[in-house]
């Protein structure tokens, strides 16, 4: 995979739209006493969009707003040059702030049930019912599961893609109103590879919800170990 330099503005001929995966980021210039009025901002990411191959790219660029300084795992929206990669322009207007996005995530994970349905989380994570090994959910431990699903997946190693439901069945005992189901899945490779087949765990708040979520066919958001096709989850955030 080539590497990249956006340091020069950016000449789109061929645009499309993608995304930013920042792999890391030079650290605000906020140390005590200092004033920096344009502070510059390095990123190292990979670029990915449809029909192209994912790419990893180098950002360097002033007037990024503080309140949306991005760190190491956030995923930024791009418009880049389909024939030319090294050409791409980070949508700033689209990133949310920090608190904006807490309050996106947290309406997201509001429960939908009408008034007077008792109220359970969207998705119900529990371990105890959810796999013979309770340490270890979808080649997950517990911590690294809600480090995945609390928008910290590139901690653990883990990159967003897509993935078909290709077929599910309940597992047995379960606390969660709607069950606990493994769903075999056909995963797209995030890095441009062929694609693989696998089993993700997991369980529901409801029987609409876990219908819902295991239909033949449908499309699933999830959030993938390339290098261990074992570790895969569900990506609760992105679920329409």
């Amino acid at each position: 995979m080539e590497r990249f330099s956006n340091r020069k503005r950016a000449q789109i001929t061929n645009p499309v739209s993608g995304q930013l995966q920042v792999v890391a980021c030079s650290p605000f210039p906020d140390a005590a006493g200092e004033v920096v009025l344009q502070p510059k901002c390095e990123i190292d990411g990979v670029i990915t969009a449809e029909r192209l191959a994912p790419t990893a790219v180098h950002y360097s660029g002033y007037a990024v707003p503080k309140a949306k300084w991005p760190r190491p795992g956030m995923v930024l929206p791009v418009t880049v040059d389909i024939a030319d990669p090294t050409q791409f322009r980070i949508e700033w207007h689209r990133v949310p702030t920090g608190q904006e996005a807490a309050e996106d995530l947290a309406e997201r994970l509001r429960p939908t049930d009408k008034p007077g349905d008792r109220a359970y989380p969207r998705v119900w994570r529990e371990v105890e019912h959810a796999a013979s090994a309770p340490t270890l959910v979808n080649g997950l431990t517990p911590r690294q599961t809600e480090l995945a699903l609390s928008g910290r997946a590139a901690e653990v190693g883990l990159v967003p893609t897509t993935a078909t439901v290709l077929a599910a069945h309940e597992v047995g005992q379960s606390s969660a109103p709607g069950g606990t189901w493994d769903i075999a899945v056909r995963v797209i490779d995030p890095t441009g590879g062929q694609d693989w087949e696998a089993v993700t765990r997991m369980s529901f708040s409801s029987r609409q919800r876990r219908q819902m979520r295991t239909a033949v066919g449908l499309e699933l958001p999830v959030l993938v170990d390339p290098d261990n096709r074992n570790r895969i989850i569900v990506d609760v955030a992105r679920l329409s």
